[in-house]
């Protein structure tokens, strides 16, 4: 059976319009944010064909093209995106390796007994994207060779590429096709290698003296002898919650108080019952397309309250470029480890022990802590109901 290559080109750009309908066939820039200068991260086909490129600065862009509509990244969308889009995948077949957001590598070996052919698998695979990101597939014996199938094929469909024509087919392709860092391209255009077939014609040993290991992997690429497996991506339990912010909010307070219930509101659910984590993902979707992350693993696995302690430290410095709107939290590396070590019992913290007790027996009896605490949110606000929130207290 041949491997499958799903891909969406210009994931990042198609998303926003997935959003924004009207941005479709608009020349399209996604910005790049840098401490030096600001680049051009991607450009649409409709902005290509205006003269924009990617590395271009992006103080030349208007002055090449002033239609260009500019498209600021956001890492967070297109993984939670991706992510989705490869649960899709996983209904057809679950061997599945993620390379980049828009691209992964599918196997396909044993679906034939669901499937009457591996072209039905391929447009399978197509069905489970929205046909406005314009999804593309390809079928090949290797896995460069069913990435250069998909890049081939027209959005929307398929292309195979059989292994009596790989020869002819990656021939005539320019070497910018091969998955190199920008200074080996540069290298082999001043060598004077402009087609894979002039690269595949040069000995494998001399590309390996000249670029190392990257070398010999571009030799194969382009003769069709890469590697053809699929290596699955590892599924790690976890649990993930959610919270929608009823207006864009940027105090620092009435976010650690979002992201402390939605730590309650993890542990609550039965995959998390007398179990701790090792690993937490903070993602924060930003007013006007901006996006934030933070991933913090932990050296021995903890709990809810530890954790709501660990977050609120480790989060107190933190600065976000605009009103939060969404909080994503990703509970990762679930053990049934609870045991840890006590303080020695004069160093232990003071304790309300009788309040703690009450609420927990108020809690088993109604099913939720009747109890609630008033915390200062925006003591500065001009509006009363803002300055101060009731929040529950669950001990």
């Amino acid at each position: 059976m041949p491997l499958a290559c799903l891909l969406i080109p210009h994931f990042s750009l198609r998303l926003a319009v997935l959003d924004q309908p009207a941005l479709d066939g608009l020349p399209l820039v996604l910005t790049s944010p840098s401490m030096s200068r600001p680049l051009v991260a991607d450009a649409s086909p409709e902005a290509v064909e205006r003269g924009l490129r990617i590395g271009m600065p992006l103080r030349e862009v208007n002055a090449v093209c002033a239609q260009a509509v500019f498209i600021p990244a956001n890492p967070v969308r297109d993984a939670l995106a991706f992510e989705q889009i490869l649960a899709q995948l996983e209904t057809v077949s679950p061997a599945l390796e993620p390379v980049e957001p828009g691209r992964c590598y599918v196997d396909i070996t044993g679906l034939d007994r669901h499937y009457p052919s591996p072209e039905a698998i391929a447009e399978a695979l197509l069905v489970c994207v929205s046909p406005i990101l314009r999804p593309r597939a390809g079928l090949a014996p290797t896995r460069f060779s069913a990435w250069v199938a998909a890049r081939m094929a027209s959005p929307g469909t398929m292309r195979t590429i059989a292994s009596g024509e790989l020869s002819a087919t990656l021939g005539p392709l320019p070497v910018s096709w091969l998955p190199l860092e920008p200074n080996a391209l540069l290298k082999l255009d001043r060598l004077g290698l402009r087609t894979l077939a002039e690269l595949r014609d040069l000995p494998a040993s001399a590309l390996q003296a000249r670029f190392g290991p990257a070398g010999r992997e571009a030799h194969a690429c382009a003769s069709g002898q890469d590697e053809g497996r699929v290596y699955p991506r590892k599924l790690v339990e976890s649990v993930r919650e959610e919270f929608r912010l009823p207006a864009p909010m940027a105090s620092r307070e009435m976010l650690l108080l979002a992201i402390r219930q939605l730590v309650i509101r993890a542990f609550n659910r039965p995959a998390l019952k007398h179990r701790q984590i090792r690993q937490s993902r903070i993602r924060i979707a930003i007013e006007g397309g901006q996006s934030w992350e933070r991933e913090l693993t932990f050296r021995e696995p903890i709990g809810s309250q530890r954790l709501i302690e660990t977050l609120r430290s480790r989060l107190q410095a933190i600065e976000l470029p605009g009103p939060a709107e969404v909080i994503h939290l990703d509970l990762i590396g679930i053990v049934n480890e609870i045991a840890t070590q006590e303080l020695i019992p004069l160093l232990r913290p003071k304790r309300d022990r009788p309040l703690i007790d009450a609420a927990r027996q108020l809690k088993q009896r109604y099913g939720e802590s009747p109890l609630a605490h008033i915390v200062e949110v925006e003591p500065w606000s001009r509006i009363p109901e803002r300055r101060f929130a009731l929040i529950s207290y669950d001990p």
